[in-house]
This record gives C-alpha cells, structure tokens and sequence, in this order.
C-alpha cells in the first residue's frame, strides 16, 4: 500500500467534510398554539384559549379555508346581526361586503341562525337586521 492512497482517502473525507459544514444553519418555523374551549353553568358561558393560532390573512385550497388570527369571526359585538364589520354600531357596505365573503365562503360568521347550513334564512336574517338598523 502506497502513502497516496490514504492520502487521496483523506482528502476525500475532508472535502466531504468540509461541504457538510458550509450548509446554512436552518430553524424551521412553527408555532406552539391550540386549546381551549367553552365552559358553561347555569346561564353563564365562559370561551378561551391557550395559545394565539398564526396570524394572517385566510387561507384557501379546494372548498376549504383557514382563518389565523385571534379568534377569526369574533369580535366586538355589533348593533345587531348585520353588524359584522368595522366601524361597530353602523351598517355599511363593509358590513354587506363582509357577509356575502363570509357566505360565499361557508364561514360560520354567515351562519346568523347557527344552524350550520348556508341557506335562505341566513340571507333573510341578514337582510332583516341591515334594513332595522342600528339605534
């Protein structure tokens, strides 16, 4: 055995080494999130959460969407149904807007009748409160 071949097969593992080591160092992101739920007694309900979901705009693939954010679709309380965006305590096209998204969408924010189907009475309800107004 010649000295050039342990020569070579070091050189070989030291290049290899060396290659190893230029990769950059990485730290995948993810977050720690999730929990929670509602708690009742009587005619007391209390909701919460342990961890805040990612924060960003929704989602969307195929039929399905995904809102991040502090409770996507809660929020303050409006003047009536139809309030459902901001300014509160006044209905606007935003609040129009907001509810054809959200019914197009099958978000439960459109569901007024919390009966879990997209149908006629959510539109009917909708409508009802806008034109009632906010006091």
């Amino acid at each position: 055995m010649t000295i050039i071949q342990p020569l070579a097969t070091f050189a070989t593992i030291m290049s290899l080494a060396v290659a190893a080591s230029a990769q950059p160092y990485e730290i995948p992101w993810y977050t720690i999130d999730g929990g929670g739920g509602t708690s009742a007694g009587g005619t007391f309900q209390l909701a919460g959460t342990i961890g805040q979901p990612d924060a960003g705009p929704t989602m969307t693939g195929g039929g399905f969407s995904l809102t991040g954010g502090f409770w996507a679709g809660v929020g303050p309380a409006g003047c009536n149904q139809a309030d459902l965006a901001a300014p509160y305590g006044l209905l606007d096209l935003t609040d129009i807007t907001t509810f054809v998204v959200a019914f197009t969408g099958q978000d439960p924010l459109a569901d007024l009748n919390n009966d879990g189907l997209f149908a006629l009475d959510d539109i009917t309800t909708f409508v009802t409160a806008f034109l009632a107004g906010c006091p």
